[in-house]
């Protein structure tokens, strides 16, 4: 079992806030974050520093997140992804693609869990 301090995490997030706070909620987890504010800066950062798990929000300029799923599955279909939404709509898009989904507003605790279930299996 892997523990969650051994954990590169790319979090892909548009709106400034939200992503400085959940990386400082992660990082009190001893969770290593990469963060991005948009698909393309998501896409790029996937292929620089190989991530165990993405998580990642839909909406977003540039390239969406359902855009940038899609085109990391094309490369590799077993890397866990985490998708943040605050609609349920968007979720069952792309629900066949993702290893699990966090409504927003973020719970950390609820982060916290799906990223150790992930870690755990």
């Amino acid at each position: 079992m892997r523990k969650l301090e051994d954990i590169n995490l790319l979090y892909v997030e548009d709106e400034k806030f939200t992503r400085m706070l959940v990386k400082k909620l992660l990082e009190k987890e001893n969770i290593k974050v990469h963060e991005a504010a948009n698909g393309v800066l998501g896409l790029k950062k996937f292929y620089e520093i190989s991530p165990d798990i993405i998580v990642t929000d839909l909406a977003m300029p540039e390239m969406d997140g359902f855009e940038m799923i899609s085109k990391i599955r094309e490369k590799n279909n077993i890397i866990p992804i985490i998708i943040t939404t605050a609609y349920r709509e968007e979720a069952e898009r792309v629900n066949d693609m993702v290893t699990d989904c966090i409504f927003k507003p973020i719970i950390k605790d609820d982060l916290v869990k799906a990223i150790q279930k992930i870690v755990s299996a």
